[in-house]
């Protein structure tokens, strides 16, 4: 094509390139046969290269428009392609952010209506979200083939609640700053770990078990059945009936404590309660009831105070470390009430462990005795000397084995019965019925004792005036 035709091909082909250079649009009016004759679309792309498209160009379009004789009509003739954005940046949870009041079903089947995950707990300095950053997409390029920078995905940055921070060596990673309860607000991305944990109403089926590694209020009551566990301090606005409540620190009730002698109470610290009825409990600490404590059973690592000036103990077994204090204990029907101090708790398992063993090893030594005499009586002599030496050795490693064994259970009666000066106090009224027990010597009460502690002396006990 000679420049003098093309010259007249662009007075009929009109090119327009708009929007930031991404669209070509193309008119073609119809030839004038005193201009030209014909126009093929290897005419029209001529023109267009002229013009400096060099991308996107569609040539099903022009060759449409020129074998169909489209003239005068705009058409879109090439098109730029934009840069398409990345991936959004996005929060991966190590943790479950749903709230799920769907019960759990174990493994035989069973529903466990009580098990709900409402709350969760994480370890100090655990992973709790990974933040993936936004990617860039593909670039783009507009109709006169210029390259178009890529553009990444919108990004997200979760706030850091109270009780978490940044990995200073990976600064995707945000860790707890202490164990806790886990909180996150998805509609404002917060995130917080926090050590108190609240209970607006009651321990039941609207919460299920709770099991967090921060400090629990509980507004209300701790329903039958359900359980409260945690490594901090537990404190009820209201009662805990018939439930399982496992802390290390303190536990708070206002109400009182009234169990099923099924489920268990573990403390590591002191027990505060109005009342505590048919209960097994354990305590490191101290207990301190307001006004009652019945039909329990308490193992207690320093003492029992009903405090009260007409607080009753009655019923049930209390063993403290150091001291038991009421102002009655038992009552005028005689009610079996058993009280016990001068123990430590902490020894009690290995103590009782060792003291079996030292049993079982003492009628081991016993029926070896037996044994011997028997074959002294009846074996011929001439199998006698070799025999007797055997048993000679056998019985000095019994005698060995017996002298460590008894070592370490003189060690840990120490340790067991090794209390400073325990002591029960009664500042009115103990009566017949109660059975006091001091590190070993016991104590049976047969009349009414009024004002009165009693304590250890050459290892029996001795009552005296309570000052």
């Amino acid at each position: 094509m000679s420049d003098k035709s093309q010259n007249k091909f662009s007075k009929i082909v009109r090119v327009e390139i708009t929007g930031n250079k991404m669209k070509v649009f193309l008119v073609v009016r119809e030839p004038d046969i005193e201009e030209i004759t014909s126009i093929t679309p290897q005419d029209v792309d001529k023109i267009i290269d002229d013009a400096g498209v060099k991308f996107g160009i569609n040539q099903d379009i022009i060759r449409e428009i020129i074998h169909g004789k489209k003239w005068g009509e705009r058409f879109v003739a090439a098109e730029g392609e934009p840069p398409v954005p990345g991936e959004n940046a996005k929060l991966e949870f190590y943790f479950s952010t749903e709230k799920s009041h769907k019960p759990k079903i174990k493994e035989n089947g069973h529903v466990d209506y009580k098990e709900i995950s409402v709350v969760q707990s994480v370890e100090k300095d655990a992973v709790l979200v990974k933040i993936i950053a936004a990617t860039f997409g593909p670039k783009g390029m507009d109709v006169l083939g210029n390259e178009i920078p890529a553009v990444a995905g919108s990004d997200i940055i979760p706030l850091q609640g109270k009780g978490t921070y940044r990995d200073s060596e990976d600064s995707s990673l945000i860790r707890a700053v202490t164990e806790g309860v886990v909180f996150y607000s998805a509609r404002n991305n917060n995130l917080e770990v926090q050590h108190l944990y609240v209970v607006q109403d009651s321990v039941d089926y609207s919460t299920g078990n709770v099991n967090v590694k921060s400090s629990v209020k509980i507004k209300g009551d701790v329903k039958p059945g359900f359980s409260v566990t945690t490594p901090y301090n537990i404190d009820v606005g209201g009662v805990i009936e018939q439930a399982a409540i496992s802390c290390e620190g303190t536990l708070k009730v206002k109400a009182g404590i009234s169990g099923d002698d099924k489920q268990p109470i573990k403390v590591g610290g002191d027990v505060h309660s109005g009342y505590i009825y048919n209960q097994r409990l354990n305590s490191g600490g101290s207990v301190y009831v307001s006004t009652e404590i019945r039909n329990s059973i308490l193992e207690i690592e320093d003492e029992v105070v009903v405090i009260k000036p007409n607080g009753i103990i009655i019923g049930g077994k209390i063993t403290a470390t150091n001291k038991v204090s009421a102002a009655f204990i038992g009552n005028e029907y005689n009610v079996s009430t058993e009280i016990e101090v001068g123990v430590n708790l902490k020894f009690k398992e290995a103590y009782f462990q060792k003291r079996k063993e030292k049993f079982e090893l003492e009628k081991q030594m016993k029926d070896f005795k037996q044994k011997l005499e028997m074959f002294l009586q009846k074996a011929p002599k001439a199998a006698k000397k070799l025999r007797l030496n055997i048993f000679r050795n056998n019985w000095k490693e019994l005698i060995k084995k017996y002298e460590i064994l008894k070592k370490e259970f003189s060690d840990l009666e120490k340790a067991y019965y090794g209390a400073a000066d325990p002591v029960v106090c009664v500042s009115k009224t103990v009566y017949p019925g109660t059975i006091i027990k001091i590190r070993e010597a016991t104590y049976e009460v047969k009349n009414e004792l009024s004002h009165i502690v009693f304590k250890i002396v050459d290892k029996e006990i001795h009552n005296s005036n309570l000052e």
